[in-house]
């Protein structure tokens, strides 16, 4: 059921007044002026919810200490995404050319155009032993490449589409928390049995990108699907694999071993490819655990034979592949494994069966939703109570439960929360545990939900509320069992102002657009490097066709303007400061290589030109000169859609 624009906006009420902002004006100059420091980097830690703020320059030392690392990753001159994406396109064109997609699906695996380019960054590992960290003050860093609007990442959700279902086909996977205790509970074990957690050092990047793709088509193989394209899928796989290029403070990197963390279908890929390595591993070793189970990269056992022989079994996991490499904890009385510690009734030393209870970092912060955050006043009880339920169902003990409960409270209180209120929660979360059943039946017995999805807001409380009151009279004779909610979606916080995955440039008060020197002439055409010698043409001159050039890649447009070249650049710097029509080649290009790196020049001039011979003009030197996407910034036939910044009125 649709509701139309002119239905929605017919119910809006008419009293709705504009927002007050709920930050004072001195917090927003301070936050601003945060945002703009350029000598520290903000992130979010690696695990346990804390905020890091490293000095830009370790940050930096930190990043490149793993760039410079030639196993894993290549310095580019210039990026080649670009070039990518239209291999891409072909491998999809065939795809729909089979019938394997419809024109629609194809639509939305080529994502956005253009693409944006990735970027490197670090999540810092402050979890890590500060004996580990690079230096005093900069924990390592995980490193992460962000996908999202690229070239490849709607290609890399159709990948996991395919990879994710048979990631899970192995005797060792665990699906969640949950799926561990649940496989946990059932475990009777035997008189001096050790627990043991095995880690993976650096999965993602050490999976061996011919041996992955060798193993996922034996997988694919191996659970064979009819309607699944199996060979373009490992050429997808492989271009994804092997094209991953991206950027890091103003440097071009392509990663040549491994996969990035920030592809959709890292996770499976990475599970296929560890689900090959232990069966072929365990297949050797001479002793075996008696319980194993895996996580991504994390194992968990239970091993009956002796310490000596558990060292042997890990020096046979160490020497299976050049790059797996493991580490380990063996202890016989408890493990920690993900959010969980699992151990052995320490009153009871014939004990059978394995305790569990939650577990937390010693950097966990606990750093739930602060209560004055502008949330609705649901969301505060449901956050505690969602803690709540997760910790009765890791728990085993009573006790434990209690304990960390406590800790919690004991977290949010310096955040807000009152010892009244968790007290009614906490009272309201144990009465609620006997009728969940009840709960989910009644749930279930509503019928349809509709979400009324909106950012919240007073304003968008009150739409909502007047929606719900006229629900009705809005369907009209389609009455029933719906029932409509508000989904609020959350405003902007702290975290999208402060932390990006690009690294702010630093500021240089001299940098700004350049014009090419007037006794530079000569141009040349980006595919057959052939020159052409141009007239001098000052900025003053008008009814021109002109070019812009990348200082950094040499990348280059052409346009035309019945203005001055000088007006026509102040439009196009104005785009570009102001990220406007950044969905055109050339204002993302200067978005990704900086204002500073923009060059102009005039090509050729008639003041007699009508806008048809301008149009006519521009079209010879785009062929000319070869600047059309993806050799040059121009879209595919510029000259029909006129300009690429918007339709041409006679500028």
């Amino acid at each position: 059921m649709l509701l139309d624009k002119i239905t929605l906006e017919t119910w809006i009420p008419n009293n709705c007044t504009p927002i007050p902002d709920n930050i004072p004006q001195r917090e927003k100059k301070a936050l601003e002026t945060l945002r703009k420091r350029d000598t520290i980097i903000i992130k979010p830690a690696d695990k346990g919810n804390a905020i890091v703020i490293m000095d830009r320059a370790e940050y930096i030392n930190e990043a490149m200490r793993q760039l410079n690392d030639t196993n894993f990753y290549q310095k580019l001159t210039k990026p080649i995404y670009l070039e990518t994406a239209v291999e891409y396109g072909r491998i999809l064109q065939g795809l729909k050319d089979r019938h394997a997609i419809t024109g629609r699906q194809m639509t939305y695996l080529i994502g956005d155009r253009p693409p944006k380019l990735r970027r490197f960054y670090l999540l810092p590992k402050i979890h890590k032993d500060k004996e580990k960290w690079t230096t005093p003050f900069m924990p390592p860093g995980r490193p992460i490449v962000s996908d999202c609007g690229s070239e490849s990442y709607k290609i890399a959700e159709y990948i996991d589409y395919y990879l994710n279902p048979i990631s899970t086909k192995h005797p060792s996977y665990l699906k969640d928390t949950y799926d561990f205790i649940n496989k946990v509970k059932q475990i009777e074990l035997q008189p001096r049995t050790y627990l043991f957690t095995i880690d993976i050092d650096s999965l993602y990047t050490n999976i061996e990108t011919r041996k992955g793709l060798s193993t996922v088509k034996k997988w694919l193989q191996r659970h064979p699907q009819a309607d699944r394209p199996d060979a373009t899928l490992i050429q997808l796989l492989e271009l994804s694999l092997t094209k991953n290029d991206f950027e890091f403070n103003g440097q071009y990197f392509l990663q040549t071993r491994g996969t990035a963390m920030g592809k959709k279908f890292a996770p499976a890929y990475a599970n296929i490819y560890m689900a090959e390595w232990e069966e072929t591993v365990l297949a050797k070793c001479r002793l075996r655990p008696s319980h194993y189970y895996r996580f991504l990269d994390d194992i968990w056992g239970t091993w009956p034979h002796t310490e000596t022989e558990f060292e042997e079994f890990i020096v046979t996991l160490n020497s299976h592949h050049p790059y797996i490499k493991v580490k380990h904890i063996l202890h016989l009385a408890s493990v920690d494994f993900l959010d969980t510690t699992t151990f052995k009734d320490p009153g009871n030393d014939k004990t059978t069966t394995l305790d569990i209870k939650v577990f937390f970092k010693e950097t966990d912060t606990h750093a739930l939703l602060h209560k004055e955050s502008f949330h609705p006043q649901h969301t505060f009880s449901a956050i505690v109570k969602a803690q709540l339920t997760r910790f009765h169902r890791i728990c085993t003990r009573p006790e434990d439960f209690n304990r960390t409960s406590r800790v919690l409270f004991r977290a949010l209180q310096p955040r807000g929360y009152t010892r009244s209120f968790l007290r009614k929660i906490n009272r309201q979360w144990h009465n609620s545990i006997g009728t969940q059943r009840t709960t989910k039946r009644l749930t279930r017995e509503r019928g349809r939900v509709i979400p009324l999805i909106v950012p919240y807001s007073l304003q968008g409380r009150r739409f909502t509320h007047k929606i719900k009151e006229n629900f009705s009279e809005i369907f009209k004779g389609d009455t029933p069992p719906w029932k409509i909610i508000s989904a609020y979606r959350r405003n902007k916080n702290l975290k999208d102002f402060l932390v990006s995955s690009r690294m702010r440039e630093k500021k240089n008060k001299t940098v700004g657009v350049q014009v090419e020197p007037r006794n530079k002439r000569l141009v040349t055409c980006s595919a057959s490097r052939e020159g052409y010698l141009i007239p001098e043409i000052p900025l003053n001159q008008s009814n021109c066709v002109y070019l812009i050039s990348c200082h950094k890649c040499k990348k280059q447009y052409v346009g035309q303007t019945k203005n001055t070249i000088r007006a026509r650049l102040h439009t196009h710097s104005y785009n570009i400061r102001t990220h406007k029509k950044k969905d055109t080649h050339l204002v993302s290009h200067f978005l990704r290589h900086g204002l500073e790196n923009l060059r102009i020049r005039g090509l050729d001039h008639d003041p007699k030109w009508t806008l048809g011979q301008r149009l006519k003009k521009e079209r010879e030197w785009i062929k000319k000169l070869g600047t059309e996407f993806p050799l040059g910034l121009n879209e595919r036939n510029d000259y029909q859609n006129h300009s690429l910044n918007g339709p041409v009125t006679n500028q």
